[in-house]
């Protein structure tokens, strides 16, 4: 146990140094002061590399790519998930993060066969007559190989790399410190929470590091779609589905964007969108990430998903929510379409309503006078997510998963068939959840619901005015006042204080060196008193320390 946190604590300090290292190279030093990572950079390198690099002539936006690509999967996987939240991120740096490649040299084959048989306790050729040498994809966390089992059944097995949980962990634990401090140190709490947006992803990347949670993500799809025959979920073998390891049913089929019969392109394009508008406005359980290369057409047409690594998730009364605003936006209702946005996300500062009306009466006229076979899909859902920005509404993860989800889905069958319409397609579905919300029996029960919650609220007000009476009666009642913005001017005046500590004691070291200097007392070097010259080494060294300090924070 002992050294395994000696190890732990060793690996964590070669993670920070790289992490400051790579900061530097790409302009971002004055961070380093910020996230008190001085610590982890080399004297020499932090002087050596005062002027950061010629990356300093890049744009923001591009910087802070190149930092999130050479730190890594971790950190490239985070930056992914960033590029979806158009509501919390500006549309240049969403430009950037979206170029972000998840792409890794494939791991050996012998590797491959290793962990396979480690998650199996036994060899390979117990379950399997063959395995393909070549992976059919690969990337950070793991790779997938196409695979013949001891019956004939043809598989595919998704193999997670040796080691890659260890090295996801310590960056994970890296990135949730980090973000504490940038959260008190530089963003005043509001929109962005830096430590909300790591909790997020860190629960996101433990689910995709199991491969029981995709394998049960798979069963759910295929039992939602049980009932719809042109629609082919590929079978999960449980028996040969581990942590590390996932076996499922291969199936046969070109990629969506590899088909050439042009009479089955109208058909399969409404068979795409019928099937993920049933995933999110029937189901709630919808693919998060449903680009080309994860829908495949059989030979006889019927259409296949695969990877459920990324789902979204909605509960009836959000979708609900969203198929309102939407039957707002198309009925051209500014105010009930406002009131939706503003239900579905948490406000976080006052907002001006009227000039929030004036910027949705301007993106409703954009699009005024146009059928719904006119409209896109697309630049609508980006431009409700700017205004979500620019207000700074905050709206839930799902929900924008699911704008990107759709955002996708109409782009594929877009490609497709140009002239398919997926809103004409989607009305039936939205009107279906508006028509089941007003019926008389769920009015009823809602209203009943409501009527219980106030008198339960008005049985209980009695009791919690009498518990705060007692508090003010024997002193305990506690106020507290949270001040917007004060954490971020506390570090500021600490980071002052200690720069003015320093300037202090080299004062002191000055003064009392040129003392003993004077004194002529103790041992000598040169003729020089050896305590007074280790006090002006001191002094030049603190010095030096404290004008890079200066120069790193662009303030002087």
């Amino acid at each position: 146990m002992f050294f395994r946190r000696i190890s732990k604590r060793y690996r964590h300090i070669k993670r920070y140094r790289g992490i400051a290292e790579v900061l530097i190279k790409h302009g971002f030093g004055y961070l380093i002061e910020v996230m008190d990572l001085y610590q982890f950079v080399p004297l020499s390198k932090r002087i050596k590399k005062l002027d950061s690099s010629t990356s300093n002539q890049d744009s923001k936006a591009i910087r802070i790519r190149n930092v999130l690509e050479e730190l890594g999967p971790t950190f490239v996987k985070l930056g992914q998930l960033l590029s979806t939240r158009p509501d919390l991120i500006p549309k240049r740096y969403i430009e950037e993060l979206e170029k972000l490649q998840d792409q890794v040299p494939p791991m050996q084959f012998d590797k491959v066969l290793e962990q396979i048989e480690g998650e199996l306790d036994v060899g390979y050729k117990e379950y399997f007559r063959e395995i393909s040498p070549l992976p059919l994809a690969s990337a950070s966390i793991g790779q997938v190989h196409k695979a013949i089992l001891k019956d004939g059944q043809k598989v595919v097995i998704k193999v997670q790399r040796i080691n890659i949980e260890s090295k996801i962990e310590t960056d994970l634990e890296i990135m949730s410190n980090l973000a504490t401090l940038l959260k008190n140190r530089v963003f005043i709490e509001g929109l962005i929470d830096p430590v909300e947006i790591v909790d997020n992803f860190s629960k996101y990347i433990k689910q995709e590091l199991d491969y029981r949670t995709e394998a049960k993500n798979a069963t759910k799809f295929s039992n939602n779609f049980a009932q719809e025959a042109n629609v082919k979920i590929a079978e999960v073998f449980w028996d040969l589905t581990t942590r590390r390891m996932l076996t499922m049913e291969f199936i046969d089929g070109i990629k969506i964007n590899n088909l050439t019969e042009e009479s089955k392109k109208g058909y399969l394009a409404k068979l795409i969108s019928k099937s993920f508008l049933k995933q999110i406005l029937i189901d709630g359980f919808f693919h998060g990430d449903p680009h080309p290369g994860n829908i495949l057409i059989t030979p006889d047409y019927k259409l296949a998903l695969i990877d459920f690594g990324l789902v979204g998730q909605m509960n009836q009364e959000d979708r609900e929510k969203v198929a309102s605003l939407f039957i707002a936006l198309i009925k051209k209702n500014i105010e009930q379409a406002i009131e939706e946005l503003l239900e579905l996300g948490m406000i976080t500062q006052e907002i001006d309503i009227k000039s929030l009306k004036r910027d949705f009466y301007k993106l409703v006229d954009s699009y005024y006078g146009l059928s719904l076979k006119e409209i896109e899909l697309a630049p609508v859902l980006n431009q409700l997510l700017e205004l979500a920005f620019k207000y700074k509404i905050k709206l839930p993860i799902e929900f924008i998963l699911l704008g990107k989800s759709l955002m996708t889905v109409e782009r594929v069958v877009t490609e497709i068939d140009p002239e398919f319409d997926i809103l004409e397609v989607a009305r039936p579905f939205i009107y279906k959840i508006i028509k089941n919300r007003l019926q008389p029996k769920r009015l009823i029960r809602d209203a009943f619901s409501e009527v219980e919650d106030l008198l339960i609220s008005l049985l209980k007000l009695p009791e919690e005015l009498h518990n705060i009476f007692k508090l003010i009666e024997n002193d305990n009642l506690e106020i507290t006042l949270h001040h917007i913005g004060i954490k971020r001017l506390i570090s500021k005046l600490d980071i002052i204080t200690n720069r003015l500590s320093v300037s202090m004691i080299i004062s002191a070291l000055v003064v009392g060196s040129s003392l003993i200097m004077l004194s002529d007392r103790g041992a000598t070097f040169l003729g020089y008193p050896i305590i007074g010259i280790s006090g002006y080494l001191i002094a030049t060294l603190l010095g030096i320390w404290l004008v890079i300090s200066i120069i790193r924070s662009g303030r002087f």
